[in-house]
């Protein structure tokens, strides 16, 4: 997951910074928008598990925004994955005033689903718009794999 999630948000990076105002079918749910929204979330996701303070971060506006996020998204990437080898506990989680328990391994599971479903919604909307999107197939788990030989 972080491996894939530095891959395409590299590849991005590297497009033109009109390329953060691309959509498909609503303006306000831009490139820019959805990948702020998964950097967001994997934050708050490590805040869930262990507590940590939430990290002040604002919405790109320009390709090299997105750069620096990039790198607190590693970082988020990084502690999501140390999280895997702690034991499964309950988590109390306040949402907007209600709480829920949840496991910390189906809060883990949602940090991988919930970043794909959104990079797949980033590349869309920039093929969409005529940009030259990265391949989804390049950063599979076969392409770690062949990275990592």
């Amino acid at each position: 997951m972080g491996w894939a999630n530095q891959q395409i948000i590299s590849q991005i990076a590297e497009l033109p910074d009109e390329a953060l105002g691309a959509y498909v079918t609503h303006k306000e749910w831009n490139v820019a928008e959805i990948l702020f929204h998964t950097i967001v979330s994997a934050d708050r996701l490590v805040f869930r598990i262990t507590g940590r303070d939430v990290t002040e971060m604002t919405k790109p506006t320009t390709m090299k925004e997105l750069k620096d996020l990039a790198r607190k998204l590693e970082k988020f990437d990084s502690e999501l994955i140390e999280l895997v080898n702690e034991p499964d506990r309950v988590v109390e989680v306040n949402r907007n005033g209600v709480i829920s328990n949840w496991q910390a391994a189906t809060i883990l599971s949602q940090a991988v689903h919930h970043v794909i479903e959104h990079k797949c919604q980033a590349v869309t909307a920039l093929e969409f718009r005529g940009f030259k999107a990265p391949d989804l197939d390049e950063s599979d788990v076969w392409g770690y794999e062949r990275s990592t030989k």
